[in-house]
């Protein structure tokens, strides 16, 4: 045994009643400590035996719909060649004015296997539900977290990102107001033109006349030449160069922010579509027209490629973040760049570096900083194994094992069948059947046509990042966020219950028939059961409780908690209960003898066990559950995991019948004294323009906020594998990564027994 220091991570603060956002999900904060369920590798049992002082067995489980559950079905082989063709299931070309109903990926079957009548729930799906919850209530490592650097458009944004966006394209702001309070080095914007090289895309300098490769256009001197109001159109002008020169830029009534913005700029005089004296050629890049209370200033207009300038490689991270960031559906499409010769924008830094580049002179802009940054590096260590890998097994990929040689944990890449690189798991799932004697099982005898479903927005990072002023929308910490303040991801994402829903509760009856943002599916109803199997091997007494935790949580008498599974979580969608029953084998009965009186020998001893007996779901958990309070030094204060405050966060996340959503309500519901858990609005009101904070969900019970955490004590006793330091720190991390982004899958599914 060795000492695990208790990390001290940054607590999200909850906001006043006004600044609080409301969302149908909410966070379980990362673990203050990985608990690690093997000292070392090799004390992880091996495959070609059973150990009689471990437990083999398997768990028949019972599934009960609670709100309506669909697990959509992949394509038939038809399916995916007319797919791979760009054709609906009609057989004709997918257009815009091809009906949602006949795309292909909106095919509404729940998954079968034989008889699309009879709905089955994939054991993979089930795995993976099972992981998620093993991995937060064991205190697991946070690993699953996207590498790839987010981003961002902040222009007008009153927050500290549109503080932070400002300064980093257009400097420092002479008339500084208070809250900017960013210190950044130089950083030069320029304008130039996409070239397509041997090797890559790269960017063409253009010329610099006057210390400029670009100006700014008044808009209204513009007009004439461009005519009307476009989006991003480039046209052919000749322009008078000039120096740089402050200029204010007054916010008029009804603007945004505060005060006035004095900006270091070229401003032309002149500007004209025919040849002049004085004048150059150049490309002007029309900017959209933001109409109301918000006139547009300036259009930029870049000035000819200068060929004597060598081109600036663009790395291949960069042009990937670009190109999906481009190819991304929006209601205001961007102009693309495509195509050699493109006018266009881009940012370096003070020793030349390509920081990023974009079609407008205010681009989109990738944080500096990725999710994963933002993971304290002792919660994300290759070399620790918790339970989730313990149970479900793992794979050390080769970047995993070179950070390991390079920290000295290990000396050598291990072989090929080394626990240390990779290790098969113990737990196998099969998939859900349905239950004999159902008949009446479907929500609806036809598809459905759902709300629109969005993914989730990391971006929204008053969401997504804890807070330390969250009635402070000036001190809002974001992915780049300097000192004082210091900010981590909130942690595991789940989606609040919220009851039974119905069709009404559901659907979108109004959906346009050819929108590209709608789908389709045939959900089940609320009470339908399945049942399934869930196969262990060799498992120790505390492996065994936490699958026995994780298959019904241990929480305070009397509430009933479910699962989350299947698609449509944010309409309330995939509440399922478990109601398990534990059978072990004796593997020297079941291989002894062929037979047991009539029956085949299986080895089963006893009639099971059934979870829902308290008493013995609290018999079989206890080991678990003293391990990780121990780890977590609260054993003499704690006796039960639910006792926790971060467990009691994951328990009332999964408590039923959770917190439905009110539609036509604020953001706070202030007759229940709580947040609301719709998504918020865009229209008729931008209620994400202010940046309103999700609180956690002590929120919705305060007598969560009572609960035990871990004291400051430097270190408490835990199993691990190793002592080595961790000397990088997520803020060291500022570079951009060439490596690819790591896989988020939960693994492959398990074989059926």
């Amino acid at each position: 045994m060795s000492n695990r220091r208790i990390l001290n991570l940054p607590k999200h603060k909850n906001p006043s009643p006004n600044r609080t956002a409301s969302a149908p999900y909410n966070f379980v904060p990362l673990p203050e400590v990985v608990v690690t369920a093997v000292d070392d590798p090799n004390d992880l049992p091996d495959h070609d035996r059973y150990y009689p002082n471990r437990h083999t067995g398997y768990f028949e489980v019972t599934l009960t719909t609670k709100s309506p559950l669909y697990v959509r079905c992949p394509f038939t082989r038809e399916e995916f060649d007319l797919d791979e063709q760009g054709k609906d299931r009609n057989g004709r070309e997918v257009d815009n004015q091809t009906r949602y109903a006949d795309r292909i990926k909106n095919t509404p079957d729940f998954f079968y296997t034989h008889d699309r009548n009879q709905p089955v729930i994939p054991g993979s799906s089930l795995r993976g539900m099972l992981r998620s919850v093993l991995e937060i209530a064991s205190y697991g490592k946070v690993q699953w977290v996207t590498e790839k650097r987010l981003i961002y458009r902040a222009v007008g944004d009153p927050s500290s990102l549109g503080s932070h966006y400002r300064e980093r394209m257009l400097g420092p702001n002479k008339t500084r107001l208070p809250d900017m309070h960013f210190d950044y080095p130089s950083l030069q914007l320029r304008g130039g033109y996409l070239r397509r090289t041997n090797t890559g895309w790269a960017i063409q300098p253009a010329k610099d006349i006057k210390g400029e490769t670009f100006v700014h256009v008044e808009y209204d001197h513009a007009q004439p030449i461009i005519g009307g109001h476009g989006r991003q159109r480039v046209h052919d002008v000749f322009v008078e160069p000039v120096e740089r020169a402050s200029s204010i830029r007054g916010r008029r009534r009804g603007q945004r922010g505060r005060g006035n913005l004095t900006l270091d700029i070229a401003i032309t005089p002149r500007v004209s579509d025919i040849p002049g004296p004085g004048l150059v050629p150049a490309k002007l890049v029309e900017s959209g027209h933001m109409g109301g209370n918000h006139p547009k200033h300036w259009h930029c207009a870049i000035y000819e490629p200068d060929p004597t300038k060598p081109l600036i490689p663009i790395p291949d991270e960069i042009w990937e973040i670009y190109q999906e960031d481009r190819d991304l559906t929006r209601g205001l499409p961007t102009r693309p760049l495509t195509q050699d010769g493109d006018p266009l924008f881009y940012l370096l830094d003070s020793q030349g570096n390509l920081i990023f580049f974009g079609p407008t002179m205010m681009f989109r802009l990738p944080y500096m900083r990725s999710p994963i940054d933002l993971v304290h590096p002792e919660l994300r260590r290759p070399e620790d194994i918790d339970y989730a890998e313990a149970l479900f097994g793992f794979v050390r990929t080769r970047k995993d094992l070179e950070d390991m040689k390079q920290r000295g944990v290990i000396s050598e890449i291990p072989k090929q069948g080394d626990k240390r690189r990779a290790y098969a798991g113990r737990v196998f799932v099969t998939d859900a059947i349905l239950e004999e004697g159902q008949t009446d099982y479907w929500l609806s005898r036809d598809p459905i046509t759902p709300k629109i479903l969005a993914t989730p927005k990391p971006t929204a990072f008053q969401h997504y990042l804890t807070q330390q002023e969250p009635d402070n929308r000036s001190q809002l910490d974001h992915y780049d966020s300097p000192p004082p303040h210091e900010t981590v991801i909130r942690g595991h994402k789940l989606y609040w219950h919220q009851g039974d829903r119905t069709r009404q509760d559901i659907e979108d009856a109004n959906a346009p028939p050819t929108s590209t943002q709608h789908t389709q599916f045939k959900p089940l109803k609320a009470g339908v059961r399945f049942k399934f199997r869930i196969y262990f091997e060799n498992l120790s007494d505390r492996e065994l409780g936490a699958l026995c935790w994780t298959l019904h949580p241990l929480g305070e008498p009397g509430k009933e908690y479910c699962h989350h599974l299947g698609m449509g979580k944010p309409l309330g969608m995939g509440a399922v209960k478990l109601d398990a029953k534990l059978y072990l084998t004796n593997r020297t009965e079941r291989y002894g003898t062929l037979f047991d009186g009539d029956n085949w020998q299986t080895g089963v001893t006893g009639d099971g066990e059934p979870l829902s007996d308290r008493a013995k779901l609290e018999a079989r958990t206890r080991a678990f559950e003293q391990h990780i309070l121990k780890a977590l030094g609260l054993h003499m204060k704690c006796q039960h995991l639910f006792e926790v405050k971060r467990i009691g966060m994951l328990l009332k996340l999964m408590e039923w019948p959770g917190y439905p959503a009110d539609p036509k309500d604020g953001r706070f519901l202030t007759a229940q004294n709580r947040p609301n858990t719709r998504y918020m609005t865009i229209q008729p009101e931008n209620e994400y323009r202010y940046r309103p904070v999700l609180p956690d969900p002590c929120a919705f019970d305060s007598s969560l906020s009572s609960l035990a955490e871990p004291g400051s004590v430097s270190s408490v006793t835990s199993a691990s594998a190793s002592t080595q330091s961790i000397t990088s720190t997520a803020s060291q991390k500022l570079s951009p990564k060439s490596h690819k982004r790591k896989r988020t899958t939960k693994g492959r599914r398990p074989p059926r027994r």
